[in-house]
């Protein structure tokens, strides 16, 4: 009887332990995804800034180009802003295939990859 008590206290502690690292390994998966996420927010956040930067420098740049080209002053600016508005409109048309989607494709890439065994 005594041996079964003793069996019985064993199997309970090996369960509790598995259950303990169980939970502990789902908590590092979490850690892992959020850190995952957060830090590809903080680079996709610079890169962004970085690239406004960017192209408003272009921007300027191709404007000055055409004005002075054209010898209009004020030609140039037009033409890029021209540029802008049309790849505003055409963003907003084709925002569901270009934006949203490859949006949601990433998300669920990155919470629902799970890598291979081997």
């Amino acid at each position: 009887m005594e041996n079964t008590a003793s069996l019985k206290e064993t199997i309970k502690e090996d369960v509790e332990d598995y259950i303990e690292t169980k939970i502990d390994i789902i908590k590092l998966k979490a850690i892992d995804k959020t850190g995952s996420a957060v830090s590809g927010a903080i680079v996709g956040i610079a890169s962004a800034i970085l690239g406004l930067f960017i192209l408003q420098f272009l921007s300027f740049s191709a404007a000055y180009a055409i004005s002075s080209y054209s010898g209009l002053p004020y030609l140039g600016f037009l033409c890029v802003a021209g540029f802008y508005i049309l790849v505003t409109v055409s963003l907003i048309l084709l925002k569901e295939k270009f934006v949203t989607m490859p949006i949601i494709n990433a998300l669920l890439k990155k919470f629902y990859h799970r890598p291979e065994t081997q």
